[in-house]
């Protein structure tokens, strides 16, 4: 029983921290958008975009390898996605960071079988004893579900690649867990590179303020739902 409430109170933390997090990023966006001229972040704006139409075509090969090892160097996926919106909008911003995603769990994955478990275990510290407790199943269930729930986690990636996990059911499952997270994120890019540059104001009320945040929080709340009803059913 002490065991079940400890790991409810670590999961209000998780949840508080995420909402103060959220809290943070909100004030820092307001006080950047008090701060700096939008036409100073429209310049800015135009010169990266000019920089990676000076080495085009090979302008999206580049952003791909350098944000497959970014997501390799256990750097968030969403940092990538951000990165993309700027340069090819919120429907190219989707495509680049799955795509980006899927390269770097193969190479993950590779690493991963190559070195064995005993050298990536100890450095996941309590998050792959987490992921093992909670997702009992092995498979494309599992990376799917994980996937659904942690995807903002870097360890993530990692955790999964030495599960005992196939490499076919690895991608699938990143695949289908990750979707409507990479949706939400380069929606959210490409709505905030809007609201910052002044092209369109900020509002709470605004779709693509509210939208994204709600689907995401009800993909996580599902998720998490869905696994512990999983978890009953199997004791």
């Amino acid at each position: 029983m002490s065991q079940e409430r400890a790991r409810k109170h670590a999961s209000w933390r998780r949840y508080t921290v995420a909402l103060i997090a959220l809290a943070g990023f909100v004030l820092i966006g307001v006080t950047l958008d008090d701060a700096v001229g939008t036409g100073q972040i429209r310049d800015a704006l135009t010169w990266i975009r000019s920089r990676h139409t000076a080495i085009s075509p090979i302008g999206p090969l580049v952003f791909w390898l350098f944000g497959t090892l970014t997501i390799v160097a256990n750097i968030p996926t969403v940092v990538v996605i951000a990165c993309a919106s700027v340069l090819y909008g919120s429907l190219g911003a989707a495509v680049m960071g799955m795509t980006c995603l899927l390269t770097a769990s193969i190479v993950i994955y590779a690493v991963s079988q190559a070195v064995g478990r005993s050298l990536i275990a100890p450095h996941l510290n309590r998050f792959l004893p987490l992921l093992e407790r909670h997702f009992q199943a092995k498979g494309l269930r599992t990376v799917t579900l994980v996937r659904l729930t942690f995807f903002a986690l870097p360890p993530t990636n990692w955790a999964l690649a030495v599960m005992n996990i196939g490499l076919r059911e690895y991608l699938i499952g990143t695949f289908l867990g990750s979707i409507p997270h990479v949706l939400m994120w380069a929606w959210i890019g490409a709505a905030a590179l809007d609201m910052v540059t002044g092209q369109s104001a900020f509002s709470w009320r605004a779709p693509e303020v509210w939208g994204p945040l709600t689907v995401g929080g009800s993909v996580a709340i599902l998720t998490v739902l869905i696994q512990r009803r999983a978890a009953r059913l199997s004791t």
